[in-house]
């Protein structure tokens, strides 16, 4: 099916039907150039690969007009399935590959296999299904939808006093962090650990009043699955301490790509920053959007109520950065991001760092995960008053 739009979509192309054959912009520059960037005040190599690719998506839509749900929800490949988590109820809707409901599983209750509460995300991986949920609460899923693991996020497991927390705030201390709710997309991280989105609203170290915070302070955590215990890292490059203070594009995503690496991109940076699995920066890479407007205005508000008030008014004005995921089996690592367009977003594909594809998918593409041979994303501007939920998919031409 085609999705209300798609055909304004499609002219924005110039092609009369799909596929949608790759357009980038090519860059013939050496990957041993002496380019330097700045990483967490760190001075690090930029490799700017891009080449020519015979890769191409070929785009349509699925449809169900059946399955009611709260209108806001989470959408993951899990189990070779797509599925859908409420994050209100809990429930988790499972689909056949037309989008015809399944089953459900999960919800919310006091039964041995339900949760506690609604949801805030989820992960996706071999090891399971990850469940963060709104009270610090967290749940692993096994294939067979048992839950067989649950526990609480623990930010106090250091010997730093509650007095010495509240007084005298620093960046190093977990204890003044917390679940960064506006933007979390955790990821599975090795054996037993998860990797989550992090900010610090501490009256005297946070990202709504003070101008240093992004020069100090971390973002991502390392959650221990076995026992709850955060172990703070991370960083911001130096887009977020420049002349204008953005907080309100500060959503930064994470993914493990293939040899023990991981890479780490940001709302408001074109760059992609790659990783050891200890933590250590190994270079920046990556391009880019196209028709992205990121000329990001100054927040700069005197209080909580203000500051809302301004990120409310100037997120929608802007362009910035969403999904980041890596396809282990094709080696490409995909990314997402919004156009100063009302018909079109964008995504990107990199193979070894390099750029392959650059192209327009339809406004609200929000991708959540592949199937083979779809990469597959979500309608974000579904609303509760629509009578149809609608999932994207892009077939893998290559």
């Amino acid at each position: 099916m085609k999705y209300h739009g798609f055909h304004y979509f499609k002219s924005l192309t110039l092609f009369k039907q799909f596929p949608i054959w790759a357009f980038i912009s090519t860059f013939f520059f050496s990957c041993t150039s002496a380019e330097k960037v700045k990483f967490d005040r760190e001075e690090i190599d930029y490799h700017r690969g891009a080449d020519i690719s015979n890769i191409s998506l070929d785009i349509d839509s699925l449809e169900n007009k059946e399955v009611i749900f709260s209108g806001s929800g989470t959408w993951k490949i899990f189990n070779d399935q797509i599925i859908l988590a409420d994050q209100r109820t809990g429930i988790i809707y499972v689909f056949n590959d037309d989008l015809s409901l399944k089953e459900t599983q999960l919800g919310i209750g006091q039964g041995p296999n339900q949760l506690n509460g609604g949801l805030v995300a989820m992960a996706s991986g071999d090891q399971g299904l990850f469940l963060l949920g709104g009270s610090y609460d967290y749940y692993v899923v096994d294939k067979n939808w048992t839950i067989s693991q649950t526990g609480t996020l623990d930010f106090y497991h250091e010997n730093t006093t509650h007095d010495e927390l509240l007084k005298n705030p620093k960046p190093e201390y977990a204890g003044i962090y917390e679940l960064h709710y506006e933007f979390q997309k955790p990821t599975w991280f090795g054996e037993g650990k998860v990797m989550i989105q992090l900010s610090s609203t501490h009256p005297e170290f946070n990202y709504i009043l003070n101008k240093n915070y992004f020069e100090e302070a971390k973002n991502l955590g390392i959650l221990d699955l076995s026992n709850g215990k955060i172990q703070i890292s991370g960083g911001y490059p130096p887009i977020y301490s420049g002349h204008s203070f953005i907080p309100y594009v500060m959503g930064t995503a994470i993914t493990p790509v293939k040899n023990n690496f991981y890479v780490q991109g940001f709302e408001a940076d074109s760059l992609l920053y790659k990783f050891s699995a200890e933590g250590l920066i190994q270079h920046a890479f990556g391009h880019a959007g196209k028709d992205m407007m990121t000329e990001y205005p100054d927040l700069s508000a005197l209080d909580v109520s203000e500051f809302d008030q301004g990120r409310e008014d100037l997120r929608p004005k802007v362009n910035f950065y969403t999904t980041l995921d890596f396809m282990e089996k094709q080696n490409l690592l995909v990314r997402g991001y919004t156009k100063n367009s009302p018909l079109a977003d964008g995504i990107q594909l990199y193979r070894n760092d390099t750029l392959l594809l650059d192209q327009a998918v339809p406004k609200g593409f929000n991708y959540f995960g592949y199937k083979e041979p779809y990469l597959y994303g979500s309608y974000n501007r579904q609303v509760e008053r629509e009578e149809k939920i609608v999932v994207y998919r892009l077939k893998l031409l290559e």
